[in-house]
Formats: structure tokens, sequence, C-alpha cells
């Protein structure tokens, strides 16, 4: 024990010296202490960081990919009679060497449509759904349809498939929808790979119904999930339903 008779000297020296050596422990405990805390808050930072920049990047890969710069295999319609088309800047225009641009040499032109992002594979990671319309002359407006994923960083293509014209199985709405892929046609009973046309008598804008078809992806191709539904068609129009950007 310190005899404090023998620090409170009357000139007051050994006094100081005891306190300086007193504040002096103080504070470098007070360091140590404010040391550690923040070493264990940067910890705990960036543990909680990491899992969300993962999953952001994750969910933004397919996104990255530049489909109006890209090279589509052979359209599902048939539209063109290439194996495979190259956009540039979301346009093919045929060259101008094919007289008159006949569809069954080559093709008029493809034009990009809506590209929608969402997991329609149920793994939690977004695939593409990219939209391509060529032109073949006249009004007819069938649709070619394809789904990537994302694969090594790479593009893979999971499906295609052609849609109908306006009220004839034309597109309403293709998206993704609790891991699945919905597919909403205009007409009755209208779904992929089954009767398009002339399902209700209407002319080919005002179609008065639309049939939904969800399909699952088993691991190696999508199948119908359930029957299909019609519902009475609202807006009374072919126009598809545009689908906010996420």
């Amino acid at each position: 024990m310190i005899d404090l008779s023998r620090v409170f000297t009357p000139n007051g020296t050994t006094l100081g010296v005891f306190v300086c050596l007193v504040m002096g422990c103080t504070v470098a405990a007070c360091d140590g202490t404010a040391g550690s805390a923040t070493a264990t808050s940067s910890s705990s930072r960036t543990e909680q960081s990491e899992p969300r920049t993962v999953a952001s990047k994750s969910r933004s890969s397919i996104r990255q990919i530049d489909f109006k710069n890209f090279t589509y295999p052979k359209l599902p319609t048939g539209k063109c009679s290439m194996d495979e088309i190259r956009l540039i800047n979301g346009t093919y225009n045929a060259p101008e060497s094919i007289a008159g641009k006949i569809p069954s040499v080559d093709c008029w032109s493809v034009a990009l449509g809506a590209i929608t992002h969402g997991d329609v594979t149920g793994d939690d990671e977004e695939e593409a759904i990219i939209e391509l319309y060529a032109e073949r002359g006249g009004t007819e407006a069938s649709e070619d349809v394809y789904i990537y994923t994302l694969k090594g960083g790479n593009p893979v293509l999971l499906w295609k498939f052609e849609t109908g014209d306006r009220a004839d199985g034309g597109p309403r709405r293709i998206a993704a929808e609790d891991g699945e892929l919905v597919v909403e046609l205009f007409g009755v009973g209208t779904a992929i790979g089954k009767k398009l046309w002339g399902t209700e008598d209407v002319g080919a804008c005002c179609p008065k119904h639309f049939t939904r078809t969800k399909y699952k992806w088993n691991g190696t191709q999508f199948q119908q999930d359930g029957s299909p539904e019609v519902f009475e068609n609202p807006s009374g129009s072919s126009a598809p339903v545009m689908l906010p950007s996420p």
C-alpha cells in the first residue's frame, strides 16, 4: 500500500509525479479500449456490407449484357431465313445488295423490343426476357421471344418462342413472377405451341380476352405449371402492358 504521507510532500513535487503517472495510465487504458471498439465496429460493418454487395452484383449481372449489340439464333417465327441475326444498336437491316429485301432470301429488318429482367428459374438470379420484332411487310405483328440466363459470365439461351399477332395470340405481358415465367397472350386459350389465331371473333386491334399461362423451370427446360387462365381484357386493346423498371 502507498504511504500517502510520503507522497504529499510540502513542495508538491512528488505529488505532481504521482498525478502524471496516474493520468498517463488512465489515458493509455482509454486509448486501448477505444482502439478495440473501433476495430470491432469496422469488422461488423464489413460483415454486413459484403453480402449486400455480392447480392447486388448477382442481380445486375445479366443487365450488363448488351442485347442491343448481340447475335441471336434463328428467329422462331421463321420470318428471316438466316441462322442468326446480328443487331447493331438494336436493329438489323437487310443489305442493299438484296433486291427488294426479299424475306425468303433474307429479312427486311429486325428491331429490339422490350427487355424485361427477373427470376424465371427460381434460383434468385435474374434472367433477361428479350422481344424482337421482324418486319416482313404489311401489318403483321408477331414477335420472337428469347430468354437468357448468365453462366460463367456468359449469356446462355434457355428458351425461344414465337407469339401471335395482336388479338390473335399477341403478347400482353411476359414477365417473371414468384420464380416462374408468366406469359399472357391475347385470345381465348392461346398459349405457346398451341393455337394462337382465330380464338375469338374480333378485330386485330381489340381482343376481348387474354390467357395467362405459367411455366416452371425444371433444370433443363420450361414446363407448363397448372392450367391456363382466361381473363377479360380490361383495356379492350391489343397494346401490351408496360412493366415498370425494377
